[in-house]
């Protein structure tokens, strides 16, 4: 469930952007480092993405921080910086590693499942102020020392993501009907070796067999003999010499 939680989180912020990449387009630009050029359409992106990320306790403010100019150079400063580091990345071939294509791959499998996810769920997803209400009252001593309006936004985001899990397994459960599955886990079988062995994993529950230890032979010992008289012995023995 966390991965879904990550996503989730993710394409909330993603798709917030949608109305300003689908708006007209406009000419102008706003920086450019090198030959390359930061256009007011990449800006106005980035500047709802900055915005919505840097306001997601506080989705209020972001109307009156969007008319700040102070605002607007934070965002620009940062996709500055970006392009300078990138430039440099290019120079080194950084992209042309196979680790930085993977999660090229990676991350763009993950927009495309945001954007299957953000289709299906748009408007589906409605906290009301009752709900909010009602988890307050029931969860009182965890907002004890909490300011209300920041425990009530805490508790929306909550109360989202939950329904957003109900929704996404739903489809899941669809699309597990619909098309055929084959796991190989033999492919993904660690091999269990005393260095890999995790410390819970020690546990009689990990599911994993010990090794066997071989039954300790313990010896006890014997009963302490009296020392016997050597100088006798000796005697004995001339006697039997002569």
């Amino acid at each position: 469930m966390k991965i879904w939680r990550s996503l989730l989180a993710m394409s909330m912020l993603f798709f917030l952007l949608i109305g300003m990449v689908n708006c007209s387009k406009k000419k102008g630009w706003v920086a450019k480092i090198e030959g390359d050029t930061i256009t007011l359409d990449d800006f106005n992106v980035r500047f709802e993405y900055y915005l919505k990320s840097k306001y997601v306790q506080q989705p209020e403010l972001i109307p009156r921080a969007r008319n700040s100019m102070e605002e607007r150079k934070a965002a620009l400063k940062d996709m500055i910086n970006e392009k300078l580091i990138l430039k440099e990345a290019k120079k080194m071939k950084t992209h042309e590693k196979e680790e930085v294509k993977d999660l090229i791959k990676l991350y763009t499998q993950q927009i495309i499942l945001n954007a299957y996810i953000e289709e299906n769920l748009a408007g589906d997803i409605q906290v009301a102020e009752e709900e909010i209400d009602a988890h307050y009252d029931e969860n009182k001593a965890e907002f004890r020392n909490m300011d209300p309006d920041f425990a009530r936004r805490r508790i929306k985001t909550l109360l989202m993501m939950k329904k957003y899990d109900a929704k996404i397994m739903e489809i899941l459960d669809s699309l597990k009907n619909k098309y055929r599955i084959e796991e190989n886990e033999s492919a993904i079988r660690p091999i269990i070796s005393e260095t890999n062995i995790l410390p819970e994993q020690s546990g009689l529950d990990s599911g994993i067999p010990m090794p066997q230890i071989p039954e300790a032979k313990i010896k006890t010992p014997d009963k302490e003999q009296p020392k016997e008289d050597t100088s006798k012995k000796e005697e004995s023995k001339k006697e039997e010499e002569k």
